[in-house]
């Protein structure tokens, strides 16, 4: 992936502006086949060379304008890979910030391939980059805990997040990843999770104008939660239509393995609304959806369309709150929950969205009949 300025170099115009990121990509097909290279799963909503050149035409005469479309069409890449041979060129993607997890599939010959990786894109200041995850723990006090083990620490830890110095309990924990801290990081960046801005001047003014016009703020800072006696060590949101609606959720790694792979503690909400606060470096809080299991289990969706979450289950957490006797977050927001914490095993290859398996733990209630009765009796008391 290219950064701003090489694209001017390389163009002679600017692509940044316009929100398009150019992404080169050299492929050698050494089957004996024909491959077809499926830009959608790079991009969804990738740029084709004719609709760049018409962006960034300007005021060019008629000649020019030639010239800019055949340079964008020339240095494309191509869909069709001939066997025996390597073909490079552009994929004309969506402009991101901080990470930028690039994806390519190949078909041909009855087969599939699929390869992924990610890119560090410089121009905002990341949350996550304060982070020195190699000195969070020493060698010595990681424990590789087996399955069962696992559940049983799972079982010991906290129900909730607290303020930092741990007199008020907050927004629960509920959930927990499990796998190659990369491929967790690329499968919800690939959904279209961002890391968020760390809070400074800047982002404060990004996050208030946002707030005051309505508009959507990709890498808006979250405040700090608390657990395993830090604030989080990352934190990640998927933007919605503006500022006020995002889902939002915070990482926190843990000092066990399970069968020698990472595991991190999770805590996520959507947000449905903002107001001011003084309690907030960035004078905005925003307002949860008093549903939490319902972004816990948005969330689980999300991990299975990405193909890389092989297996999942609930532990218990914590009591059920009910909409009769709900908890509370640290600013004061209601939430109701069944007190389970899901549990997602990431796994390589690529496990198709029918073969994810579901380990039988605990089971959630969706069943809603609760909620009804709950609400009617609330109306009648009222």
């Amino acid at each position: 992936m290219i950064s701003d300025s090489a694209a001017r170099d390389i163009f002679g115009v600017s692509l940044g502006v316009h929100g398009i990121q150019a992404v080169w990509i050299d492929i050698d097909n050494r089957t004996g086949s024909p491959l077809y290279y499926l830009p959608v799963t790079t991009d969804q909503q990738y740029f084709s060379p004719l609709e760049v050149a018409w962006k960034v035409k300007g005021k060019f005469n008629k000649e020019g304008e030639q010239a800019v479309d055949r340079m964008f069409v020339e240095r494309a890449m191509p869909v069709n890979l001939p066997p025996g041979e390597q073909t490079s060129g552009f994929v004309f993607t969506n402009r991101d910030l901080g990470i930028k997890v690039v994806n390519v599939v190949l078909l041909g010959g009855g087969k599939s391939w699929q390869t992924s990786f990610m890119v560090d894109v410089p121009g905002i200041k990341l949350d996550v980059e304060k982070v020195n995850f190699e000195e969070l723990y020493q060698d010595h006090e990681y424990q590789d805990l087996s399955r069962d083990e696992l559940k049983h620490w799972l079982a010991t830890q906290t129900c909730c997040t607290t303020n930092e110095d741990q007199t008020s309990s907050g927004d629960p924990i509920n959930f927990t990843l499990v796998g190659d801290s990369q491929l967790l990081l690329s499968a919800m960046v690939q959904r279209g999770w961002d890391l968020t801005e760390r809070i400074h001047g800047g982002s404060i003014w990004k996050t208030t104008k946002s707030f005051l016009v309505g508009s959507s703020y990709r890498y808006s800072p979250v405040s700090s939660l608390y657990a395993l006696e830090r604030p989080q060590d990352l934190a990640l949101q998927k933007a919605r239509g503006n500022i006020h609606q995002r889902n939002h959720l915070r990482l926190w790694r843990a000092p066990v393995l399970c069968e020698g792979e990472p595991v991190w503690l999770g805590q996520i909400s959507r947000d449905i609304g903002v107001r001011f606060t003084f309690k907030s470096p960035t004078l905005t809080t925003h307002k949860i959806d008093p549903d939490v299991d319902e972004a816990r289990d948005y969330l689980l969706q999300d991990m299975i369309f990405s193909q890389r979450l092989a297996e999942f289950g609930y532990v218990r957490a914590m009591e059920p709150h009910t909409i009769a006797s709900p908890g509370h977050n640290l600013t004061g927001d209601p939430f109701i929950t069944d007190g389970l914490r899901l549990v997602m095993f990431f796994h390589q290859p690529m496990t198709p969205m029918h073969k994810v398996r579901d380990l039988g733990w605990e089971q959630p209630n969706r069943d809603r009949r609760d909620w009804l009765q709950q609400l009617e009796a609330a109306a009648t008391t009222e």
